[in-house]
């Protein structure tokens, strides 16, 4: 016997043998045990979902004299026999792209007059491929598909339903069929593996069945190619004969993404195309990974989202816990852009490389989504300004030595609307504070995430500051008001400028024409305080603050302009002298200049 397809040798010859659409098969025995069936019905749905194969059923069921009570066809009748083998006269099967004019629908209306091969037997019509018929075609077959004889059932087939005129669907009844669960697909791919005799493993299988994603035809072809060398399915068969890389090549993706490593992904890219992986199927591979990814972390449970199995489940769990959202987000959004101009036809390892390379590096992206990353980034690495614990001052100081009038730390914060003393003063049995006995303590260090809480103290000179002590310490004033003091006052903040030192107080300038913003600075007791206290700390010796317009001249520093009085006023146009006779010509100037000529107009 001549060979068949697997798709071909394995079609449904039941209506219990279609996998994954019982909501359609189910209905469709019933309506014909009933006695009700359509007079024409539309099979909607993807590629290989079983659309033809059962309208051939419905027609084997319709004629089979020995049909079941349950509807269905016996297969072993001539009826049946000649639907399974595409030769019987009462199932006419067109396809509909290449009978798609208004001259094959006049043919098709001419055979649905004819009778029937056999008494009694019906007549069963399947268009194949439905959306191709053009619409002068559509319109001619309006009235023959809503008043056919009898004995004359229609059956549509179209993968695109949109696409057909709403005259057409509304005169029929419309089943959708739905692509296959993957499980579901394994467990028939194994059936047949094992009826051929093939070697498969599970993760062999299952492989196979995600790449056919729900098509058993597609399903069938591939575990056909797989099995051609020497009848066995493993995993590494099914890699190097469909093309596909396998899980390690998406985690080196991630480990890159994650690390912000181009050279590891250049490199992960080469080995690909190197190996004959398909580059547009790793893409569309990729992008589907960091889809689970990205369900991981939005979803409470995301296994009732998807059918992959457990060890997938994990690895998006394990990536989820890597890589913030907003990343993986922007990671679906370059795939998803990638796979478009794969699929267009352009150089497909360049398009891929530099996809991966604005995933791994989002500054050589210039969209929003890559600046929000890299300002989110700034932020992150900004040091947050902390005080280290307290210290108790070595006791090397003589008897009776005076101790240096020093404001407590905590008296600078006193203000601040969240502070909290590390040393609350403790209450005597009659209800007031108790005074505290321990030793006084000098200023406690700042530290920040670079520096650990237990580096030396700074040095306290107890002298005033200057203008470079000032320069020194501003990007600690302006990140402590951004994370201690709020994003209101933080937003204010950051257009004030250092303006000098007067003696012990540090002159914050506000720039000219924000007067909201000096307004807003200068009565704010709460953040004086905070900078005041912050400020000491870092220069140690007490200091104070004030905020002052930026034209304000600062004590020690002469103002730009020392013209006196009021200034001159501007000389009146009469009084100005003539220009000498002689002057040089405008004209003669350009030409001389520019090498410009005078052009007269006809």
């Amino acid at each position: 016997m001549e060979y068949q397809a697997l798709y071909r040798k394995y079609r449904p010859q039941r209506f219990d043998q279609v996998i994954g659409q019982e909501h359609v098969t189910v209905t469709l025995a019933r309506e014909i045990a009933g006695g009700r069936v359509a007079h024409a019905y539309l099979f909607a749905g993807p590629r290989g979902t079983g659309k033809t194969t059962t309208a051939r059923l419905l027609a084997m069921a319709l004629n089979c004299p020995d049909r079941s009570p349950d509807s269905e066809p016996c297969g072993a009748c001539p009826s049946c026999s000649g639907v399974a083998s595409s030769v019987s006269m009462d199932v006419m099967e067109l396809d509909a792209a290449s009978h798609n004019k208004v001259e094959d629908i006049r043919d098709l209306k001419a055979g649905v007059s004819t009778v029937a091969s056999v008494g009694g037997a019906r007549r069963v019509f399947i268009l194949d491929e439905a959306h191709m018929l053009t619409k002068s075609a559509s319109n001619a077959l309006l009235k023959t598909l809503e008043e056919p004889p009898d004995h004359v059932h229609f059956v549509l087939a179209t993968t695109e339903p949109y696409r057909l005129l709403d005259t057409v669907r509304s005169r029929s009844q419309r089943f959708d069929f739905h692509l296959v669960p993957t499980d579901t697909l394994t467990s028939h791919l194994r059936r047949i593996a094992e009826a051929e005799g093939f070697e498969a493993t599970d993760g062999a299988l299952l492989a196979v069945a995600r790449r056919a994603a729900g098509s058993v035809r597609d399903a069938l072809s591939l575990l056909e190619q797989v099995a051609a060398r020497d009848r066995t399915v493993t995993e590494e068969g099914v890699q190097v004969a469909l093309g596909v890389a396998g899980p390690e090549s998406l985690m080196k993706l991630v480990d890159a993404v994650a690390d912000e490593t181009p050279a590891a992904a250049l490199e992960l890219v080469a080995h690909l195309s190197a190996d004959g992986v398909d580059l547009r199927r790793f893409a569309g591979d990729a992008l589907g990974f960091f889809r689970g990814v990205f369900l991981t972390q939005w979803s409470s449970d995301v296994k009732e989202l998807t059918d992959e199995p457990p060890d997938v489940i994990e690895r998006w769990q394990e990536v989820a816990s890597r890589i913030p959202s907003a990343s993986v987000t922007r990671s679906m959004d370059l795939l998803g852009d990638a796979l478009v101009k794969l699929r267009e036809g352009r150089e497909e390892r360049m398009m891929l490389e530099l996809s991966i390379l604005k995933l791994v590096r989002p500054e050589l992206d210039n969209t929003a989504d890559a600046l929000l990353n890299r300002i989110e980034k700034l932020e992150r690495g900004t040091p947050r300004v902390r005080v280290a614990p307290a210290r108790p001052e070595p006791a090397t100081d003589a008897p009776g030595a005076p101790t240096p009038l020093r404001p407590a730390p905590d008296e600078h914060l006193a203000g601040h609307p969240g502070f909290k003393p590390e040393h609350p003063a403790e209450e005597t049995e009659t209800g007031e504070p108790a005074v505290e006995s321990r030793p006084p303590e000098t200023d406690r260090p700042l530290v920040t995430d670079s520096q650990p809480a237990s580096g030396p103290a700074q040095a306290q000179t107890g002298e005033p500051p200057t203008p470079a002590d000032f320069d020194r310490i501003w990007p600690r004033l302006v990140a402590g008001v951004r994370e201690e003091m709020g994003v209101i006052r933080g937003a204010l903040f950051r257009d004030a400028i250092p303006g000098g030192v007067e003696g012990s107080t540090l002159i914050f300038a506000v720039p000219a024409g924000l007067d909201y913003h000096l307004q807003k600075l200068s009565s704010d007791p709460d953040l004086h305080g905070y900078l005041a206290g912050l400020a000491g700390r870092l220069l140690g010796t007490p200091v104070t603050v004030s905020f002052r317009a930026a034209d304000h001249p600062v004590s020690g520093q002469e103002p730009e302009t020392t013209q006196e009085g009021p200034p001159e006023p501007l000389p009146d146009k009469e009084s100005l002298p003539e220009a000498p006779a002689d002057s040089m010509d405008p004209l003669s100037l350009l030409e001389e200049t520019f090498g410009a000529r005078l052009v007269e107009e006809d």
